[in-house]
């Protein structure tokens, strides 16, 4: 008999992963199917019809998985929460620990995209629970350990959040996965043919700036956070 996530118990046979040149069905597949529909579509998009036919089975199949849209919900938050880094931060070299984190946090949200719409469509906090939110306990005792007060050391928290999953769904989603016809690469800031005397600050710093791609400005990112974090201190 299988396990709630669809793996078998120990000492039992083996799953195998492929069944008539398909992939077996489990709770993770199902899931992880579920999210590339929310990085494609959005969460209207995601129902069990799409999901069915994202793995090529009828949507019957899949509750023998999951009971139904609700429970997929609760897994496709859990197949992200066991995705999501672990801070492993360092009081003694503070500035790069943190900096790393950042980066990885930031491609983990770029790695679950349409997670973020999902939360704002859906009420996801019936699945919150402590293995959900150890990483952000470990940051927030980590600002705590560097000196700042508990009230600083939440804005710490609370602004790192904002600005790396903002980043990550505002500025890497456009270019990660552009609208049809659009180039994120050409885009300088400036709508074509603007009449004359409007947006003058802009047109001035796109002629006098060149574009940087998004890794280079994710690093800006970084150092307006880690200057703020030490002014707090």
């Amino acid at each position: 008999m299988a396990t709630a996530d669809g793996a078998e118990p120990a000492g039992g046979r083996r799953r195998p992963e492929f069944r008539k040149g398909r992939p077996t069905l489990t709770r993770e597949r199902i899931a992880r199917a579920a999210l590339e529909i929310l990085g494609e579509a959005g969460p209207a998009e995601l129902t069990m019809r799409a999901v069915g036919a994202r793995l090529h089975v009828s949507p019957r199949a899949l509750y023998n998985y999951v009971a139904d849209r609700r429970d997929l919900l609760g897994e496709i938050v859990g197949v992200c929460q066991r995705d999501r880094p672990e801070p492993r931060l360092d009081t003694d070299r503070w500035q790069e620990s943190l900096r790393t984190y950042c980066r990885d946090l930031r491609a983990w949200y770029r790695a679950h995209p349409g997670m973020l719409a999902l939360a704002r469509a859906e009420d996801l906090t019936p699945f919150a629970s402590a293995d959900l939110l150890r990483p952000d306990d470990i940051l927030v005792g980590f600002f705590l350990d560097l000196g700042l007060s508990p009230q600083n050391a939440r804005r710490a928290w609370s602004i790192t959040v904002l600005q790396v999953s903002g980043f990550a769904e505002i500025w890497d989603a456009w270019h990660d996965r552009p609208p049809p016809g659009s180039d994120p690469a050409g885009w300088t800031g400036v709508p074509p043919n603007p009449a004359a005397g409007e947006l003058p600050h802009l047109r001035r710093v796109t002629a006098e700036s060149a574009s940087e791609p998004p890794d280079v400005l994710f690093e800006s990112v970084l150092a307006m956070l880690i200057a703020g974090v030490e002014a707090m201190m």
